[in-house]
């Protein structure tokens, strides 16, 4: 190699291109968080738009816009699956909360959203698993929603016929929640709970004198 009219030596070949890869990898990261900031900024802009706006046209164009910049962003995918649900296409709102879940395996978030699609779709079971998913993978910034993911799993164990777990997951509730949040979830399940407990006694007892006859 010539630098300024005479040979490098070997070794300052070497040194020049170390420099020139250090330089390209520097320029390279940097663009990497250009990027970042960008997808960052439209994933905002696609959450306000679709919560406070409702034009899900305008949010899903910046969602995938920002998914363009920053291919493997869950919190962009997330709301991608959101806009998706709103507009009743489950099967594409159930992708992008997966896909979400390959990115970040330990949303809440994403798991709590996936149980619900589950859910719509009659597949408690499952609806189930990933709703314990989302109580497992909970963190203290996520648990603003957690009297929401209380109403969701004990919902789905009522229509699994799990009363007394739902009822359980009830008093569990007043652990975790405060006093109004968990009075709120009483009240909506007591009564149902409580009454298919009674009925499925009945039903045992009936079906206990049927066989001893």
């Amino acid at each position: 190699m010539i630098k300024y009219g005479y040979f490098l030596e070997d070794g300052e070949n070497e040194h020049m291109k170390n420099l020139l890869t250090n330089d390209s990898n520097i320029k390279q990261g940097i663009n990497k968080k250009i990027y970042y900031i960008k997808a960052e900024k439209l994933i905002r802009e696609a959450n306000d738009n679709f919560i406070y706006f409702k034009d899900y046209e305008m949010a899903l164009e910046q969602v995938e816009e920002a998914l363009r910049l920053d291919p493997e962003n869950a919190e962009a995918l997330i709301i991608k699956g959101n806009i998706y649900f709103c507009l009743n296409e489950m099967d594409i709102a159930l992708e992008c909360f997966e896909n979400a879940l390959e990115f970040n395996p330990y949303s809440a978030e994403a798991y709590s959203l996936k149980a619900n699609i589950l859910d719509s779709k009659e597949n408690p079971k499952e609806a189930l698993k990933c709703c314990e998913k989302a109580f497992e993978n909970l963190r203290k910034p996520e648990k603003d929603f957690l009297t929401a993911l209380y109403d969701q799993k004990i919902a789905i164990l009522i229509k699994l016929k799990k009363y007394k777990e739902a009822r359980q997951a009830v008093e569990e509730s007043y652990k975790h929640l405060g006093e109004e949040d968990s009075s709120y979830i009483d009240s909506c399940y007591r009564d149902v709970i409580e009454e298919k407990q009674k009925k499925k006694r009945i039903a045992a007892k009936r079906l206990k004198v049927v066989y001893s006859i």
